[in-house]
């Protein structure tokens, strides 16, 4: 399949039409959790790349990881698995990701993907945080999501990706559509300094932000969080012993994800509890 329009080329190959199929991509946030659980599933099940996206209006973005050159939106495939996933290194500009995700929803739609699913982390809820993988889906599916474990997301205000997302995957119909959720401890501490006013200015979310994952890496309790939720969803025994050495890898992205992140108003940025 190839469309192309001023925004966006979209290049992949067709997949076996199953009914098992599943899509699950991320909704990048500055924790990080969120891409480098899609990053470690694609290696972890040795996924076969199947296409592309390019995005025409930004300058090309290439990340390099120990040497290897990837672009940072591509598509993977593991059959025994029934799992398609979306490598998104650089958070795509909110100007594109409506037909961003429109078209990777028609793919699906053709492919005969019937789940769709996108990750995210948040601050704790409440208190502190929990081990709960929270969802947000459609009425209908709302008990097959809580008989697998996971957690309905009680009350809050979707904005920003994760809005665009549900919008798009629920309104047609034809996907189940799902976000995922977990708590980051990361985010809650930011929270928090901002809640308390020690937090004065987005420069001072990004000092914070580079000295914890710029140097650490990404969260990687959410993330774990975020592969045991993959898991519950597709059934699939993902072991994360190495992820704490992975997520390391990806520490630098954060400053391309910030830079997003930032652009957006700030009751955007992350979903209220109400």
């Amino acid at each position: 399949m190839e469309q192309s329009t001023s925004l966006l080329e979209v290049k992949l190959k067709s997949i076996p039409r199953d009914s098992r199929n599943m899509l699950i991509l991320s909704c990048p946030e500055p924790s990080l959790a969120s891409v480098v659980s899609i990053e470690y599933v694609i290696d972890a099940l040795k996924m076969e790349e199947i296409g592309a996206i390019k995005i025409g209006s930004i300058s090309p973005v290439i990340t390099v990881i120990e040497g290897v050159a990837k672009l940072p939106y591509r598509l993977f495939y593991k059959k025994d698995n029934n799992l398609v996933t979306i490598r998104q290194h650089v958070p795509i500009p909110p100007n594109a990701y409506k037909l961003f995700i429109e078209k990777i929803l028609d793919w699906a739609d053709e492919n005969g993907i019937t789940k769709v699913v996108c990750l995210t982390s948040i601050p704790a809820l409440g208190d502190n945080e929990t081990d709960n993988i929270y969802f947000v889906t459609e009425e209908s599916h709302v008990q097959e999501f809580k008989s697998l474990g996971l957690v309905p997301l009680s009350e809050a205000t979707l904005t920003g990706l994760e809005a665009e997302f549900l919008d798009a995957v629920l309104s047609r119909g034809t996907l189940t559509g799902a976000l995922l959720l977990a708590e980051s401890k990361l985010l809650t501490s930011i929270n928090n300094l901002i809640k308390t006013g020690r937090i004065a200015s987005s420069q001072d979310v990004l000092y914070i932000l580079n000295q914890t994952v710029g140097r650490f890496g990404p969260d990687v309790s959410a993330a774990i969080k975020l592969i045991k939720g993959i898991s519950l969803l597709t059934g699939i025994n993902i072991p994360i012993d190495n992820l704490e050495d992975h997520a390391k890898k990806y520490a630098f992205l954060i400053e391309k994800n910030l830079e997003e992140y930032f652009k957006q108003p700030e009751k955007e940025r992350v979903p209220t509890v109400l």
